[in-house]
C-alpha cells in the first residue's frame, strides 16, 4: 500500500525545496556568512561585494601563508649533530631530509588553503561531498602546471637555462602527479561508480606516505642505476654522478695530488674539445663527400689525455684532439707533403715548465720539407706566462713528426686559466739544403693553428677552523674571545667570505653576542681572528653551544671540504662550559626554568617585532633609526600595505618561530589557514549564487587563482635565482600529487568511514534518491549508507587536466632535450613554450566551465 507522505518522500521534498546559500533561509548554510538581511540586497551587488571581500580574502591568505612558511623554514632548518663512523668526526646536518621536507611540510605550505577547504566543506557539509573542495584542488593543479610553469620558462634571462638536476626525484614526483589524477578516474568511474568504499578512501590517502617513501628511496639512491643524491656539496653545470665518475677515473689515474679544482678545469677543457671534435668530424665529412677507409682505432681524446701527460711529475699537458685526424681537404698524395698539428687544443699547468706540441707529417715522406712556426698572443701575454717561440721545423727523408717546445712561466699570482696559440706557415720541399725542384708539393692541412690553455695551479688555499669545536670555559663577565679562523693548502691572492653565528642550545643575546661580518685574509695571511662576546650567564653544570659558520666565499677562495659543513661552508661549535671553581649544587630543575625563561624573552622580542612589521609599511626603519635608500616604500608598497593592514594585525598575534621549534607557529598558522579558507569558502559559494556562476566554475576559476598566486611568485623567485629548475618544477608536481592525497583522501576516508559506520539518514535517502534505478541507491554498497561523490563535472574536469598534464611533462622532456633545460633557452622556443602552456589552461578552463553549464 504506497503511502503519499512517507518521510522519505517528506524529507526528499524539503531536500528539493531547500534554498540556496544567498537566498531567504540560506544563511544557515555558510560557516561564517550570509547574514540573513543580505538576502534583501540586490543580487548585482551583493555579488561585486563578495568579489571584492573574496579578493581582499585572497590577500589575507598570502600574508597567513607566509607565517605559515616561515614556521616550516624554521622546522626544515633544525640541524643536529652526528658522529661519521669512517672519520670519527662529529658533523652538522640538517634533521629534515631536503626531498622529504620539500615534499611534505614545504607542500603542506603551498597547497593548505585548497586542502582545508576540501576538508572543511566535508566536516560543515555533514559528510556529504561538496563541488567546491574538489574543483579548486583540481583547478589549483591546472593553474600550477600550465600557468606557474609558463611563468617560470620565460622568466629566465635571455641565454641562461635551469635544468632538473635531481632528475631521479624528479621522475617520482611528475609521475606521481599525473598518478594521482588518473586514480580519481579509477575510483570515480571503473572500481565503484560515483560511491568512494573505505578501502578507496583510505588507499588515496596512503598513497601521501607512499610517495614520500618512494621519493625518498629515489633520494637515497635505493633504485637500480641511481645514486644517493648529496645536498651538501654540488658543482654548477655538472651532475653528481657524471662528477663522481670522472673525478674518480681521474684520480684513479693522475694520483691522489690532483687537486679538485684541477680536476673540474680538465673536465671542463675536456668537454669543450668535445663538442669541438663532433662539429670537426661532420665538417671533414661533408668536405669528403663520402666515407673514408676505415682507420686503424686510436684512442680517444680522454685516453690520450691519460696515457700522455697529467703524471705531475713530467709533462702535465693534455692533448685536447677527441678522433681520428682527417684532412680536411683530402688524403695527401705520393707527390704531396702535407703539413699540420697533430691536435686543435691542448692544456697544460703552470708549473709544468713547458709545453711540448707535435706537429706531423703525411703524404710524400720521401724528401724533406720545412715549415715555419711562431706563437701568438691571446689572453696569455709574452714574457710573464710564456717565452715568445719562433723557428723553422726540418723534417727529414722518412721523418713524420716534430717537436715544438715553448717555455711556460710560473709565478705565485693566482689567476684566471689563459691561453696563447701557435700557427704554421710557409711550407716547402727542399732537397739537401736546395730548394725543391723535383715537382713535389708541400701544403699546409686543416689544423694549422693549435691552442694551447695554461691552467694556473697557484692554489689560494681553503678557508677553515682550526678543529671543528671549541670549548669555552665560562667566564665571570661578559668577555670577548678570539676565535681563529685558518687559511691551509697555499696562500696565493686575496680571498674572503662572509661569517656569523647562528644558535644551537645557546641563544644570542642571553650566551652570547649575535655577530657577523666580513673574513679576509690578504696574500700571504694564514690566520684570522673572529671576536665573538661570550656572555657571564651563571650556568650550573651545563653544557650550551652556538656555531660559526663561514658562507658565501669570494672566488677563489673555497672552504676545507673536509671540515664541518663540506665544501659550501665552514661550521665551528663552540662549547660553552661550566667554570668548574664556580659551580655549586643546584636543583637541576631550577637551571633548566631559568634557560627556559632566559629564552622566552627572546620570544617576546621578537612577538614584539612582530607587530612593529605589522604597523609600518616595509617593516619600519631599523633599528639604528637609519633608512636604506634602496628600500624606501613607494605608491604600490603603501597601498598594498594599507590593503593588507588588518591582516597583518591579525596574524601578529600568532606566536613567533621561536617558540617550540616553530611548531607553534606552524600549528597556530595552520589554524588561521583553515578559518580563512572556511570563510573563503562561503564567499565563493556565495558569489557564484549570486552571479548565477555555478560552484565547479568559481572553483575552477576564482578560488583556484586567488589560493595560486603565492606559488606562481615564489616558483618564480626560484626559477630566477637557483642554478637549476627543481625547485621550480618540484614544487609544482609535488604540490598537485599532495593536492589530492591529502586534500582528497583525507576528507573522502573520514567521510566513507562515517556513512559506513553510520545508517544512512533520511536526508542521505532525500538527497540521493531519484528513482529506483539509481545505482547507488540500490546497490550492495549502499545498503547500510557510503559516501556517493558523483563522478560527472569532477571526472570531465581531471580527464582533461590529465591529458593537458601529459601534454605539459612531454614537453618538459622536449625542452630539456632540444633546449637544453626545462626553463629558459633560446627566446623563441620559450615564448613559444608559454603560450602553448597557457592555451592548455584556457582550454582546460573553457572544457570544464563548457561542461557544468550544459549538464
Amino acid at each position: 500500500m504506497a503511502n503519499a507522505s512517507s518521510p522519505t518522500t517528506t524529507m526528499l521534498a524539503m531536500v528539493e525545496q531547500a534554498p540556496a546559500i544567498c537566498e531567504h533561509g540560506g544563511h544557515a548554510i555558510g560557516l561564517f556568512m550570509p547574514r540573513a538581511y543580505e538576502a534583501d540586497w540586490d543580487k548585482g551587488l551583493r555579488a561585486f561585494i563578495y568579489l571584492i571581500f573574496l579578493l581582499w580574502c585572497f590577500f589575507g591568505v598570502m600574508v597567513v601563508s607566509d607565517v605559515f612558511m616561515a614556521a616550516i623554514e624554521k622546522i626544515t632548518s633544525a640541524k643536529k649533530r652526528v658522529l661519521n663512523s669512517e672519520t670519527k668526526r662529529f658533523k652538522t646536518v640538517l634533521i629534515w631530509n631536503p626531498t622529504i621536507a620539500n615534499l611534505s611540510l614545504m607542500a603542506l605550505g603551498s597547497s593548505a588553503p585548497e586542502i582545508l577547504l576540501s576538508v572543511i566543506e566535508i566536516i560543515s557539509g555533514n559528510f556529504f561531498a561538496g563541488e567546491l573542495g574538489p574543483s579548486t584542488i583540481v583547478g589549483s593543479a591546472a593553474f600550477n602546471l600550465f600557468c606557474i610553469i609558463a611563468v617560470c620558462i620565460v622568466a629566465i634571462p635571455e641565454g641562461e637555462v635551469r635544468y632538473i638536476k635531481e632528475t631521479q626525484v624528479y621522475v617520482v614526483t611528475a609521475s606521481f602527479s599525473i598518478f594521482a589524477y588518473l586514480w580519481l578516474i579509477i575510483i570515480l568511474v571503473l572500481s565503484s561508480p560515483d560511491i568512494v568504499e573505505i578501502w578507496e578512501g583510505v588507499l588515496t590517502f596512503l598513497f601521501f606516505p607512499i610517495l614520500l617513501i618512494i621519493a625518498w628511496m629515489a633520494d637515497r639512491g635505493m633504485f637500480p642505476g641511481t645514486q644517493p643524491l648529496d645536498h651538501s656539496a654540488q658543482i654548477q653545470g655538472m651532475s653528481k654522478e657524471e662528477l663522481a665518475e670522472r673525478r674518480a677515473a681521474l684520480q684513479k689515474e693522475y694520483g691522489d695530488g690532483i687537486t679538485e679544482e684541477q680536476i673540474v678545469k680538465l673536465l671542463q677543457v675536456e668537454s669543450q674539445a668535445k663538442n669541438y671534435a663532433s662539429n670537426k668530424i661532420a665538417a671533414r665529412r661533408g668536405l669528403m663527400g663520402g666515407k673514408r677507409p676505415a682507420p686503424v682505432k686510436k684512442p680517444t681524446g680522454l685516453q690520450r689525455a691519460v696515457t700522455a701527460a697529467m703524471t705531475f711529475g713530467t709533462k702535465k699537458v693534455v692533448p685536447m684532439d677527441d678522433d681520428d685526424k682527417d684532412e680536411a681537404n683530402g688524403s695527401p698524395s705520393d707527390q704531396q707533403a702535407c703539413i699540420e698539428f697533430k691536435m686543435i687544443k691542448t692544456a697544460v699547468l703552470e708549473s709544468a715548465g713547458h709545453v711540448d706540441v707535435v706537429v706531423c707529417r703525411d703524404g710524400a715522406i720521401d724528401h724533406a720539407v720545412t715549415v715555419h712556426y711562431e706563437t701568438v698572443e691571446g689572453s696569455a701575454k709574452e714574457a710573464s706566462d710564456y717565452d715568445r717561440t719562433e723557428g723553422s721545423l726540418r723534417f727529414e727523408k722518412g721523418e713524420q713528426e716534430k717537436i715544438i717546445s715553448v717555455k711556460i712561466i710560473d709565478d705565485v699570482a693566482f689567476e684566471e686559466d689563459e691561453e696563447f696559440y701557435i700557427t704554421l706557415s710557409d711550407p716547402k720541399v727542399v732537397e739537401g739544403n736546395e730548394p725543391n725542384k723535383q715537382g713535389i708539393e708541400c701544403r699546409l692541412g686543416a689544423v694549422q693553428k693549435i691552442t694551447v690553455v695554461i691552467i694556473d695551479d697557484d692554489m689560494p688555499g681553503v678557508m677553515s677552523f682550526e678543529k671543528n669545536e671549541l670549548t669555552i670555559a665560562e667566564p665571570e663577565k661578559d668577555t670577548t674571545v678570539d676565535i681563529t679562523a685558518i687559511r691551509k693548502n697555499g696562500s696565493a691572492g686575496k680571498i674572503g667570505c662572509r661569517w656569523r653565528t647562528e644558535n644551537g642550545t645557546a641563544v644570542a643575546g642571553v650566551d652570547y653576542e649575535e655577530a657577523s661580518g666580513t673574513l679576509e685574509f690578504d696574500e700571504g695571511e694564514m690566520t684570522k681572528a673572529l671576536k665573538v662576546t661570550v656572555k657571564a650567564k651563571g650556568r650550573y653544570d651545563r653544557t650550551e653551544h652556538f656555531r660559526i659558520i663561514l658562507e658565501e666565499a669570494v672566488a677563489p677562495g673555497k672552504f676545507d671540504e673536509k671540515a664541518d659543513g663540506g665544501p659550501e661552508c665552514c661550521i665551528l661549535t663552540v662549547f660553552i662550559e661550566t667554570d668548574k671553581a664556580s659551580k655549586q649544587q643546584v636543583d637541576r630543575i631550577m637551571s633548566t626554568l631559568q634557560s627556559s625563561w632566559d629564552k622566552s624573552k627572546v620570544g617576546h622580542a621578537n612577538w614584539a617585532e612582530q607587530f612593529k612589521n605589522a604597523f609600518y609599511v616595509m617593516g619600519g626603519e631599523d633599528d639604528d633609526g637609519e633608512e636604506d635608500e634602496d628600500m624606501k616604500p613607494g605608491v604600490s608598497d603603501w597601498v598594498f600595505h594599507i590593503i593588507t593592514l588588518p591582516w597583518k594585525i591579525c596574524f601578529a598575534l600568532i606566536p613567533p618561530t621561536d617558540y617550540c621549534g616553530g611548531w607553534l607557529c606552524f600549528f597556530c598558522a595552520l589554524v588561521m589557514i583553515g578559518l580563512l579558507t572556511g570563510l573563503i569558502g562561503d564567499l565563493a559559494a556565495l558569489f557564484g549564487c549570486c552571479a548565477n556562476m555555478k560552484k565547479e566554475v568559481a572553483a575552477i576559476t576564482v578560488v583556484a587563482l586567488g589560493t595560486s598566486l603565492p606559488d606562481t611568485f615564489a616558483s618564480k623567485a626560484a626559477a630566477v635565482m637557483d642554478k637549476h629548475a627543481d625547485n621550480s618544477v618540484g614544487n609544482v608536481t609535488g604540490s598537485n600529487s599532495v593536492n589530492v592525497f591529502l586534500g582528497l583522501g583525507l576528507p573522502w576516508m573520514m567521510a566513507s568511514l562515517y556513512w559506513t559506520f553510520n545508517k544512512r539518514s533520511d536526508q542521505w535517502v532525500a538527497t540521493y534518491y531519484t528513482s529506483r534505478h539509481e545505482p547507488f541507491y540500490n546497490t550492495d554498497l549502499c545498503q547500510n549508507g557510503c559516501f556517493v561523490v558523483k563522478a560527472g563535472s569532477l571526472v570531465f574536469s581531471v580527464t582533461v587536466f590529465t591529458i593537458g598534464a601529459m601534454i605539459a611533462i612531454l614537453l618538459l622532456v622536449l625542452r630539456r632535450k632540444f633546449c637544453g633545460g626545462e626553463l629558459g633557452g633560446p627566446r623563441p622556443q620559450a615564448i613559444a613554450s608559454s603560450i602553448l602552456l597557457v592555451c592548455l589552461w584556457l582550454l582546460y578552463i573553457s572544457l570544464s566551465w563548457w561542461y557544468v553549464e550544459t549538464q
